[in-house]
C-alpha cells in the first residue's frame, strides 16, 4: 500500500536518509524507531511530500508520488513543533481540516468533542495554544491529525512530551483510534517501550540507515546485528568480547581480559562451524537470561564485581564488571548489595547471541515452554 523504494535523501554532503526500503500494508501500525538524528523524520517528510528524495520512489497504492504536492496525497501529519495556528482556539484547530474537507458544521462539533475527550483536552477547547503546556499541545497536534480521514497519518514523536501516567494511557488510546481508521500509520520514536507496544512493525534506522525491519518478536529476539541488540530492551543488551578456543577436544569462549570461559553447545559450535576465520567473536546476552547467586555453586561460576546498582523498586538493575566488560543482571528488590560486593552469574550456552563483524549469526534456541512462559507472564 506504501512503499519506499531505495530512497535516499541529502543534504549538501550530509546524507539523512540512505537507500531505505520499506513495505507497509493497509491499516498496519509501522513505527520508526532510532536515536536522534537517525533520519526519522527525514524519512516521514519525504512520505508527506514536504521535501523530496535525492533518489529513489516513494509509492502510494501503487502510484508514484514523484511530482504529487503534500496537499494531493491524502496524508494527515503530527509534527514534533507541533505548528499549530495560534490565532486560533484549540476547537478551531481541531476542526480546522474538517472545514477544510467541507465536513458539516454538526458533524464538525460532535468529532471535534469526541476527539478532545480522548485527549483529555475538553477543558481548554477555548484557549488558545499560547496558554497551553507542551503537553497540552501535542494532544491537540495528534488530535488535529487524527481527526480527518487519510490513507496514511505521518505522527512524529506524538506523546514524547507527556507526562508518564499520560503517556502510558495515550499509547493505548492511540492505538486503538487508529485501529478504527483502517489506515496505515507511520510513527516516529525514540523510546523502545512506545515502539513495542504500539508497533506491528518496527523499522530500526540508525544513521539513515536500515538496520531491521520486522515485529516486535523478530526485533527483540532475533536482532540482526548488535546495533538493534544493544538498542531495544531494557536494560539493553550486554556484550563480552570472546575468543574461541579448543583444548583437549573441548570448545568454549575465553573471556578477553580474564580467565573466565563460557561453555558452548551444539547449536553455537554448528554456527560457529560455518563461518571463516578469525574466530573473534562478541557474545550478546539479555539481563532476563542471566542467573544470579551470591556464594558460588556448581552453575554459577563466574564471579562479577558490582559496579552500578539501579534500585526500581519491583527489581534492581546491577552492572557488573566482567574483565573489560561491563554486564546488567536483574536482581530482587529484597537482595541488598553494595558497589564493589562479588556475585555469581551462570550465563548458559543456548541463552546467548553471537555477533561475528557485529552481524548477528547465531541465536539462543527458544524452547515452546519458554514461549508459553513468555506469553503467559
Amino acid at each position: 500500500m506504501l512503499k519506499l523504494d531505495s530512497v535516499t535523501k541529502r543534504f549538501g554532503k550530509t546524507v539523512a536518509v540512505q537507500q531505505l526500503t520499506l513495505d507497509c500494508a493497509i491499516n498496519e501500525f509501522v513505527v520508526i524507531f532510532g536515536p536522534a538524528g537517525a533520519g526519522k523524520s527525514t524519512t516521514l517528510r519525504l512520505i508527506a511530500g514536504i521535501i523530496k528524495p535525492s533518489e529513489g520512489d516513494i509509492y502510494l497504492h501503487g502510484h508514484a508520488l514523484t511530482g504529487v504536492p503534500p496537499e494531493n496525497r491524502n496524508m494527515s501529519m503530527v509534527f514534533e513543533n507541533y505548528a499549530l495556528y495560534s490565532h486560533l482556539t484549540v476547537y478551531d484547530n481541531l476542526a480546522f481540516p474538517l472545514r477544510a474537507h467541507k465536513v458539516k458544521s454538526q458533524e464538525i462539533k460532535q468529532r471535534v468533542q469526541d476527539m478532545a475527550e480522548v485527549l483529555q483536552i475538553a477543558p481548554f477547547l477555548q484557549r488558545r495554544p499560547g496558554f497551553l503546556s507542551g503537553g497540552q499541545r501535542q494532544r491537540v497536534a495528534l488530535g488535529r491529525a487524527l481527526i480527518r480521514d487519510a490513507d496514511v497519518y505521518l505522527l512524529d514523536e506524538p506523546i514524547s512530551h507527556l507526562d508518564a501516567k499520560l503517556r502510558h494511557r495515550m499509547r493505548g488510546e492511540l492505538k486503538a483510534i487508529c485501529a478504527k481508521k483502517e489506515a496505515t500509520v507511520m510513527h516516529v520514536t525514540h523510546d523502545y517501550r512506545e515502539a513495542m507496544a504500539l508497533s506491528d512493525r518496527i523499522a530500526v534506522i540508525n544513521m539513515g540507515r536500515l538496520m531491521q525491519f520486522g515485529t516486535p518478536d523478530e526485533i527483540f529476539h532475533y536482532p540482526q546485528n548488535e546495533f538493534v541488540a544493544s538498542f531495544v530492551g531494557e536494560p539493553p543488551m550486554s556484550f563480552l568480547d570472546v575468543a574461541y578456543i579448543e583444548e583437549g577436544g573441548k570448545a568454549a569462549f575465553q573471556v578477553e581480559g580474564s580467565d573466565i570461559r563460557l561453555t558452548i553447545g551444539d547449536h553455537e559450535k554448528s554456527a560457529i562451524k560455518q563461518r571463516v576465520l578469525p574466530k573473534q567473536f562478541r557474545v550478546g546476552v539479555r539481563a532476563k537470561e542471566i542467573t544470579v547467586a551470591y556464594e558460588p555453586d556448581t552453575t554459577h561460576t563466574i564471579p562479577t564485581e558490582v559496579y552500578v546498582i539501579e534500585t526500581l523498586g519491583h527489581r534492581n538493575i546491577v552492572t557488573t564488571r566482567i574483565g573489560a566488560d561491563q554486564i546488567k543482571v536483574i536482581t530482587s528488590p529484597d537482595v541488598k548489595l553494595k558497589v564493589r560486593d562479588t556475585i555469581y552469574l551462570d550465563i548458559q550456552s543456548g541463552r546467548y547471541h553471537l555477533f561475528g563483524d557485529g552481524i548477528a549469526f547465531c541465536h539462543p534456541v527458544r524452547q515452546s515452554q519458554q514461549l508459553a512462559e513468555e506469553i503467559g507472564g
